[in-house]
């Protein structure tokens, strides 16, 4: 976690452990009593498997017996915050206080208590008894900038640290008036080190409000060069092209809201360091001062995803109101983790609204997904041209189209068709390494255009030298075109890497016996034809060479001559 040192914050992440002799006697009496130790043990749990709110209640029962106890009430306080009970948080950190008035935490949520009611002198004691220490360092300056715009005091000096700092320099120098220290302080933000793309995105927007346009515009088509297909930054660019006196940001019109925004900027930050807990608890404290911050939301979904709580973050992806310039994304990630639940029906039915209600091309491209993992090619293909009638032409922000359905009409063994849309994608992104290998790896298992196939999968692993698939798709390339002692050792690698893929083991089997390494070969086969699964037309070819070796025909290839536009394996993606 960021703030790893800081006392006030060492119990987010892990259980204290409890040294009151009283409580302590009462845990060694667990077998007996089984309420205590019981309840705290079962706090301990919930948290872990991010249950916040049966966390809290469990806690909340061992101190109706031990009510002055620090560490308890401290890790009660946090608890309550993290399951968004703003409210109990706050009494708890009252009474630490009235016990530990040096608890930065518990000056911290009474700080916040205090911009909530707009009572911004309180607000102001509270921050200066925080004590010293990394959180201190990073929250105190911007509570207390805020709290003394509240007052209509310019308080900046201590906002100078990071790009975080200097951007609430810039919003509140927006909100008291000082419009003469934005540029300046949009110059500086641009030389910091460590911006995100997000933190350009926010200079940008910036400075469409100061009606410099062409500077947005160049910041915006930054990050286009970082993040092509970012269709809200692409619909900005375009938008300012026609209109120049747009302006995408939203200035900040309360203390208390600017201080949501820098509460929700330290979450988002211990997001990104993967102290997901840490982050909850500030994220709860930025919706105290401001419930429509939607973005918090998000966060909120993006948290609970990546700790498998599913159907907690669907919940809070499908709360974002349709007025809200993040509905349509998260209405979209909502419905990719209903599939990934095996609810597809679920999935396409919100898609397929966003879609009829929005004309939302992301969400018919995701429909074409949700069809083609399925293996149902033709929906798929049916989507993906839906998608390019409804933008009228695949530009370089939608190249990823072509990409998708040249996968689609090649497993549909619509070869011609396939090619074509590869080749596009190419164009698009020639040193993709994912595009460069489906293409070689396609005419390579056709038998053709071997030396161009060639050229590209060793480019592709050359960027990719620990992609299984790839490193296999050389070694296939090779031994198509006869160079069976230099295939060898690629598609031993690629085996390193997956050993229990079927078509690898295939692979490596067809080039063990080619090299007279029969024993090998048969070997390399049957783990092919043990781990094939569903994959019967796997499974009846390696049968057949274990049989037969590779002195008859393959079946494989024999289909693949007798198929009009030719057929390929299954490809790897």
């Amino acid at each position: 976690m960021l703030f790893e040192s800081d006392p006030a914050l060492i119990y987010i992440d892990s259980a204290p452990e409890i040294t009151n002799e009283p409580f302590t006697r009462h845990l060694r009496q667990a077998f007996d009593s089984n309420s205590l130790a019981g309840n705290y043990l079962a706090s301990q749990f919930a948290q872990r498997h991010h249950d916040w709110d049966k966390a809290s209640k469990n806690l909340e029962r061992i101190l109706k017996f031990d009510k002055q106890n620090i560490q308890l009430l401290s890790r009660a306080m946090i608890l309550s915050m993290g399951s968004g009970q703003f409210e109990d948080a706050v009494q708890y950190a009252q009474r630490l206080s009235a016990v530990n008035n040096q608890h930065s935490l518990a000056a911290l949520f009474l700080a916040v208590n205090s911009l909530k009611t707009q009572n911004y002198e309180q607000a102001l004691r509270h921050v200066e008894q925080m004590p010293e220490g990394s959180l201190s360092e990073f929250m105190m300056p911007l509570i207390l900038s805020w709290a003394k715009a509240g007052v209509g005091e310019y308080e900046i000096k201590d906002l100078q640290h990071n790009t975080i700092h200097i951007y609430h320099t810039i919003l509140i120098s927006d909100f008291l008036g000082r419009s003469e220290n934005i540029e300046p302080l949009l110059q500086r933000s641009l030389n910091a080190q460590g911006l995100t793309l997000e933190d350009i995105q926010h200079i940008a927007d910036l400075y469409t409000h100061i009606d410099k346009p062409d500077l947005a515009t160049a910041l915006y088509q930054k990050i286009l060069d970082e993040w092509a297909g970012n269709a809200e930054i692409s619909n900005k660019v375009k938008t300012l092209t026609n209109a120049p006196n747009t302006n995408y940001f939203t200035p900040i019109t309360t203390p208390e809201h600017g201080a949501a925004e820098a509460l929700y900027d330290m979450a988002l930050l211990l997001f990104r360091e993967y102290s997901d807990d840490s982050a909850r608890v500030f994220v709860n404290m930025a919706y105290a001062l401001n419930p429509d911050m939607t973005k918090a939301t998000m966060l909120m979904g993006h948290i609970a995803t990546r700790n498998d709580n599913v159907d907690d973050a669907i919940a809070h992806y499908r709360s974002i109101p349709q007025n809200s310039n993040h509905f349509l994304e998260a209405s979209r990630l909502a419905a990719n983790l209903l599939e990934d639940m095996g609810r597809d029906d679920e999935a396409l039915g919100v898609l397929r609204q966003l879609y009829q209600e929005y004309q939302d091309v992301n969400s018919l491209i995701q429909i074409g997904d949700i069809y083609r993992r399925n293996d149902d090619f033709e929906n798929a293909i049916n989507s993906y041209n839906d998608a390019e009638t409804l933008l009228g032409n695949i530009g370089k922000d939608y190249w990823h189209i072509y990409y998708l359905r040249g996968m689609s009409y090649e497993q549909n063994q619509q070869w011609l068709k396939a090619e074509k849309d590869l080749k596009a994608a190419l164009a698009f992104q020639p040193d993709h390494a994912l595009i460069m290998n489906y293409l070689g790896y396609s005419w390579a298992d056709q038998g053709i255009n071997l030396e161009e196939s060639l050229t590209l999968v060793k480019k592709a692993a050359a960027q990719e030298s620990s992609d299984a698939y790839i490193t296999d798709s050389l070694g296939w390339v090779l031994y198509r075109m006869g160079r069976f002692a230099e295939a060898v050792p690629h598609l031993e690698k690629a085996i390193e890497l997956m050993p229990y893929d079927p078509v690898i083991n295939d692979h490596l089997g067809d080039a063990y016996w080619r090299m007279g390494r029969k024993r090998e070969a048969q070997f390399q086969w049957l783990r092919a034809k043990n781990h094939a699964q569903e994959n019967e037309e796997l499974i009846e070819s390696a049968t057949h060479k274990l049989e037969n070796g590779l002195n008859a025909p393959d079946l494989m290839l024999l289909r693949q001559a007798n198929t009009q536009e030719g057929q390929s394996n299954p490809l790897k993606q």
